[in-house]
């Protein structure tokens, strides 16, 4: 197949796949552009590897930044970001999706297996390891263009949330810029921005659990 050919074929294939995101029809929506990432990697003889999956450095240092960030940023998010963007739209973020977790504990459980899997592992080999690298194929690798490929992708990566409103977007594109920051401090090593989505996750269920912050 013609790099040409393919490129056409990628860029339609993320293209279906950010429609059936923000249509909601897929019970996993980042899986399809999951395997587009796949397949643009192996037509180009690369392996998530080399887009970051692989040993971090030290295993501890990097497990503990990521608790420290994500309850810090879960906390600032909760107190200040969340409620100050609330306040710029007017409207909350639409959690309503989630109601039934409340009290649910079987329901906790499988959101928890759900953020270590579709939502720690494959967004992030997705959106920090494939998409973003994929951005600076054009945008370039100096700073400016790494500078467009971060706010870019996180617009993306907001815009992916939109069932959770507005406000839901824009604070997710704050968290998705968090993460690209996180990405490119770890010299563009996947585990530090994994560990760091899959804790925010994590608190974040288990608060809609608990209900203290209501829905």
């Amino acid at each position: 197949m013609k790099p040409s050919l393919f490129l056409a074929l990628e860029i339609l294939g993320l293209l279906i796949g950010f429609a059936i995101i923000a249509l909601g029809i897929f019970p996993l929506p980042v899986l399809p552009l999951f395997l587009v990432g796949w397949a643009s990697l192996r037509f180009r003889h690369m392996s998530w590897r080399l887009v970051g999956l692989k040993r971090p450095e030290k295993w501890l240092p990097t497990i503990g930044l990521a608790l420290l960030i994500g309850i810090g940023y879960q906390i600032l998010d909760t107190v200040a970001i969340s409620p100050l963007l609330q306040s710029l739209t007017g409207k909350s973020v639409d959690l309503s999706q989630y109601s039934f977790l409340k009290g649910s504990l079987p329901a906790l459980l499988l959101f928890l297996i759900l953020t270590w899997t579709e939502a720690a592992f494959i967004e992030e080999m997705f959106f920090r390891g494939y998409f973003f690298n994929r951005l600076t194929d054009f945008t370039g690798n100096d700073r400016l263009g790494v500078i467009i490929a971060l706010v870019v992708g996180s617009l993306v990566f907001g815009a992916a949330h939109a069932y959770q409103g507005i406000t839901g977007v824009l604070d997710t594109f704050l968290a998705g810029l968090m993460l690209g920051l996180l990405y490119l401090f770890a010299r563009r090593n996947l585990w530090l921005p994994i560990l760091t989505h899959g804790i925010l996750d994590t608190i974040g269920f288990i608060i809609l659990f608990a209900g203290w912050f209501g829905s």
